[in-house]
This record gives C-alpha cells, sequence and structure tokens, in this order.
C-alpha cells in the first residue's frame, strides 16, 4: 500500500513511513499538488473536507482524530492492515526511500562516538544519506504499533 498525507497530518505520514509504507507527505511540498499522487495509485489521507469532497472518486481516508496514534490506529483498521504488513523502519523517515543496512566501520566519525560504541547495526538512506540506529524513539514506536494491533485483536499473520 502507498500513502499520501494532506499537510495536515504530518505526523501520520512519518507512522506510516516508519510502518515502512511508501508514503508522500504533502507538508514537505506545499507546491506538490496531491492530486499529483493520485496518477501513482496512492491512497489519500485527509482530515480536509473540502479535498474529501474533491476526491470522492478515489481511495480515500478521511481522517477522525486528532492524536497521531489514534490516526494510525484508523487507518490500519480501514484498511484491515495486519501486523505482517508493517516493516518497521524500512524507509526514511526524512525523503521516504528505502534505507539499507550497512557496515559499521564504514560509519566511523558519522556518528556520535557513544552511538557508534553501543549500537551494532546501524542503516543508512541512499537519498538523503541519514543515518539510523536503534535508539529509545526505535523502541517506543515498536511498542506503539504492537499496541495497535492488540488493540484492532488483529493476530501476528
Amino acid at each position: 500500500m502507498r500513502f499520501a498525507t494532506d499537510a495536515t497530518l504530518g505526523k501520520l505520514g512519518r507512522h506510516l513511513r516508519a510502518a515502512g509504507f511508501d508514503t508522500l507527505c504533502q507538508h514537505e511540498n506545499r507546491n506538490n499538488d496531491i492530486f499529483n499522487a493520485l496518477e501513482s495509485d496512492r491512497i489519500v489521507v485527509t482530515r480536509t473536507k473540502a479535498l474529501l469532497t474533491r476526491l470522492k472518486h478515489y481511495p480515500v481516508i478521511f481522517i477522525m482524530d486528532n492524536d497521531p496514534f489514534q490516526q494510525v490506529v484508523q487507518v490500519f483498521q480501514e484498511l484491515n492492515i495486519r501486523q505482517s504488513d508493517v516493516n518497521p523502519f524500512s524507509r526514511c523517515l526524512s525523503c521516504n526511500l528505502e534505507i539499507e543496512t550497512v557496515d559499521k566501520q564504514i560509519l566511523g566519525g558519522k556518528v556520535p562516538a557513544y552511538i557508534w560504541q553501543h549500537h551494532q547495526t546501524f542503516r543508512v538512506c541512499n537519498g538523503c544519506k541519514r543515518i539510523y540506529w536503534a535508539g529509545s524513539h526505535h523502541c517506543r514506536l515498536l511498542k506503539q504499533f504492537d499496541m495497535i494491533f492488540k488493540c484492532k485483536g488483529n493476530t501476528k499473520q
């Protein structure tokens, strides 16, 4: 599944990326018309009623809640996304490209010394060159995903 979020849903867009979904985020490029996303078979996610009306012939999810966690829950429920559909931390949160694991030795001097000493696995975005490792935010987000699926009653299939 591929998504496009409107400018009002920046956090939801990043959460969908963190879950491994290809997600265009309009808040990152306000000049980018969300209608361009329709050409790439994306599900548009919006909180804007006017946009919902204009897109009535396209796949659209209208988000009801202000809370980003509840927004993710709504998207996963409406699309029946299972835990096995989620591929956490496989996409760059900044530019949406897939990230890949790299040899730790390549990163010497590119991450803080404490991080380099205490982490063995690093991933890098080949687009923006952002470096990722499993910090405390990683654990919190994994726990949130687990909570979503417990709330949904979905199994790990």
